[in-house]
């Protein structure tokens, strides 16, 4: 075995006991952690940026098949491809000239569209929207009942939404519990289904 390699080996194996977050780029373009940050790199293409406990940062012109952690948001700069965008604990923040392909989903978190375009549904349960600067979401908007419990931190206040005069919703907006909804003159959004809607 060449002397490169066993270093190779080496480090990996100490990373392994020692327990560091690392987060490695494979030969499939797959960018994951378990404990730490992902950060994807700057006009890169990528297949899963993942981690489990930690943010996921995406810079501006990467290309990617999807962006996913559990605990932390999803930051996605300027100018991305991208196919879906999941946390569960965490909000989304969507840059200008974004293309997410699929969905973009948080469940204990709010999302924010800065000018970018959604062909699937945006979905949380607790967590404001803000579509701004022109964003358009094809699939339309899921707000889902909220089943989980709040452990003491504060009152469970409705969501709000806004959207832009200059924002468009081609899909339905669905709200499974009470919700602020604010539309601005000049926005065009599709049907609004629930019960509960407080228009601001």
């Amino acid at each position: 075995m060449k002397f490169a390699t066993l270093v190779v080996v080496a480090f990996v194996v100490f990373v392994a006991w020692a327990g560091i977050p690392v987060s490695l780029a494979s030969d499939g373009r797959d960018l994951s952690s378990v404990n730490g940050e992902v950060t994807a790199s700057a006009g890169e293409t990528y297949g899963s940026l993942s981690t489990v406990n930690g943010s996921v940062h995406v810079s501006r012109g990467v290309t990617a098949d999807r962006a996913k952690t559990v605990n932390g948001e999803i930051e996605v700069e300027n100018n991305v491809k991208i196919g879906e965008l999941a946390t569960v604990n965490g909000s989304v923040d969507i840059g200008e000239d974004v293309a997410v392909e699929r969905n973009a989903s948080t469940v204990n978190g709010g999302i924010e569209i800065n000018g970018g375009e959604v062909g699937g549904q945006i979905v949380t349960a607790k967590g404001d929207i803000e579509l701004t600067d022109g964003a358009r979401v094809h699939g339309g908007i899921h707000i889902k009942k909220n089943n989980g419990s709040n452990w003491g931190w504060g009152k469970d206040e409705p969501p709000k939404v806004r959207i832009c005069s200059t924002c468009i919703v081609d899909g339905d907006l669905q709200f499974d519990r009470p919700v602020e909804l604010r539309v601005d003159d000049g926005a065009k959004i599709g049907k609004v289904i629930g019960e509960d809607v407080t228009r601001r």
